[in-house]
């Protein structure tokens, strides 16, 4: 009995060592690495001008540039300014209804947009802040690397009405530029 049982042990051992099968393994790493939306401007202050009457108006460049890593679809201009009213006369009248903003070819000679500065405010209010990376960039966006020069007059309109109201008067602007990256695509 004993020896009827030492060779099932060894049949055991001997199939079961039958069975093995052969295995390998790998390992894959990923990385995931976010790209960046950079946008750079060279001026932080395009426009300082004092003592402006109805009929003046100002050319100014700046440039922006994508300093990211990702191609830059749209560039909106969001515009918020606040006005001190020196004399406490504009009563309803909005300084910025009478400074329009030209926004120019590169070259300053052909006008792209032509809006005051009190409708911008508006726009950007609700929700409709100018792209003006469809005005300026040949392809409809920014590409990594790439820059645009932005060519911008304003205009103090001389609407042949009095505008004695606005002698003394500060306009204080800020254009927020917020930069968009493009729809995802298959990588």
């Amino acid at each position: 009995m004993l020896a009827l049982a030492a060779v099932g042990v060894g049949s055991a051992l001997v199939g079961g060592a039958t069975f093995a099968y052969f295995s390998d393994q790998e390992v894959v790493n990923n990385t995931f690495a976010a790209g960046t939306l950079d946008l750079s401007v060279n001026k932080q202050v395009v426009y300082d001008v004092k003592n402006i009457k109805p009929g003046d108006y100002m050319v100014r460049y700046f440039t922006i540039k994508n300093s990211g890593t990702l191609d830059i679809e749209k560039v909106l201009m969001h515009s918020k300014y606040t006005v001190s009213d020196a004399k406490g006369d504009n009563g309803t009248e909005d300084f910025g209804d009478h400074l329009y903003v030209e926004f120019l070819t590169s070259d300053g000679q052909v006008i792209l947009l032509n809006e005051s500065l009190g409708e911008l405010q508006r726009k950007t209010s609700n929700g409709q802040s100018p792209d003006i990376s469809t005005l300026y960039t040949s392809l409809k966006k920014l590409p990594v690397g790439d820059e645009d020069t932005i060519a911008m007059k304003v205009i103090f309109k001389e609407n042949g009405q009095d505008q004695n109201k606005f002698q003394g008067d500060t306009l204080s602007l800020t254009w927020n530029l917020e930069a968009f990256q493009g729809k995802g695509t298959e990588l």
